[in-house]
């Protein structure tokens, strides 16, 4: 369990699991640097219960950090795990403990889960009942072959050696896509499945992805399906392979006028606008497009945005104009011809 400026969910989230009517686990709460006073509730829950492991962090590293520091804290052979501002059910950590120890190829287990606001009164409310699909095996080679996944990690208990295997959470996705990029990664080399019973509740509040940078999840969801997809076809993995250019413009058989500074001014229109460029097929033109694009809007969004979005887009970008023939350099200078052209009244000057 991450911890970064959670003293407000902190007490709940953490006796849900000190609750749970599976009582031999340990709880590892790492605590990520936060600057309210979750360090101080956490000395106290770890004084009172021994089950409750502490890992102090110096700085805040982030959430895929945090998660793989407590990874490798872990001692046990099956590990869960929980985000602090949600609630795990009593029967959670049971119900799923005995699924994995009766299912040897399932290598992470999700469940069915609540997700739930608080009103202006402190009050719990039901927003989405989510009942995730217990699948059969042609469903499943099909989530496999689009680089789909059907599980909430928040709720998911997984094998730790897999976990450690394929590298854990990556650092490099943001807002909430290290999930779906671990998950990907985790269905490389195991099964996934889900319990249909509700046995967590998420929480949405008003620093969640569902209130915050949707076009950044979705757009760093995308760059992690596109990276498994990728792997998948026995190609390098972008994220791995990745370097910086200056040489963005050429590359992408731009017009001499466009400039980095062009596409800088784009992205917020880029991140409105991406996709409705979505393609049903994984490789189809547009979607590829749409993959780029979106990558392109979030990391122009950050600091030092230009060399972080080239990095990965130029490393990519030689991967498939390789094994596609040139196809995507075609795409592009499309897509950012359309882009050159006036926008709408309400982008960024």
């Amino acid at each position: 369990m991450p911890v970064y400026n959670g003293a407000r969910y902190f007490a709940e989230a953490v006796e849900s699991i000190l609750k749970q009517t599976l009582s031999d686990f340990e709880l590892i709460i790492v605590e990520d640097g936060s600057k309210d006073k979750s360090p101080q509730m956490l000395r106290s829950y770890a004084k009172k219960d021994a089950r409750i492991r502490p890992i102090f962090l110096d700085k805040n590293t982030g959430l895929a950090l945090a998660r793989n520091r407590g990874l490798e804290e872990a001692r046990a052979p099956l590990v869960a795990c929980m985000d602090i501002d949600d609630i795990s059910l009593a029967q959670r950590l049971q119900l799923q403990y005995q699924y994995l120890q009766a299912n040897d190829d399932v290598g992470m287990l999700g469940c069915s889960y609540y997700r739930f606001a608080t009103n202006k009164n402190g009050e719990k409310e039901v927003i989405k009942n989510l009942p995730i699909p217990k699948l059969n095996a042609s469903q499943e080679k099909m989530l496999y072959k689009t680089a789909r996944v059907v599980v909430c990690v928040g709720s998911a208990m997984f094998r730790r050696e897999l976990a450690l295997q394929v590298g854990g959470f990556r650092g490099y996705f943001k807002n909430g896509a290290e999930d779906r990029d671990f998950a990907l990664r985790m269905h490389e080399v195991a099964r996934i499945a889900n319990i249909r019973e509700k046995l967590y509740c998420y929480h949405v509040n008003q620093g969640s992805m569902f209130r915050q940078n949707r076009a950044a999840l979705k757009a760093n969801n995308l760059m992690a399906r596109f990276c498994a997809l990728q792997r998948r076809k026995g190609l390098p993995d972008p994220i791995s392979q990745a370097r910086p250019s200056s040489r963005l413009p050429k590359l992408l058989g731009l017009p001499r006028s466009v400039t980095l500074a062009n596409l800088q001014q784009d992205h917020t229109w880029i991140a409105e606008r991406m996709f409705e460029w979505l393609g049903e097929k994984p490789f189809e033109r547009k979607a590829l497009a749409q993959i780029y694009l979106g990558l392109l809007a979030y990391r122009l969004s950050q600091n030092n945005g230009i060399k972080k979005a080239l990095d990965c887009l130029i490393c990519a970008l030689r991967l498939d104009i390789t094994c596609l023939n040139g196809f995507l350099k075609k795409s592009f200078t499309d897509c950012f011809l359309y882009l050159r052209q006036p926008k709408p009244s309400f982008v960024a000057p």
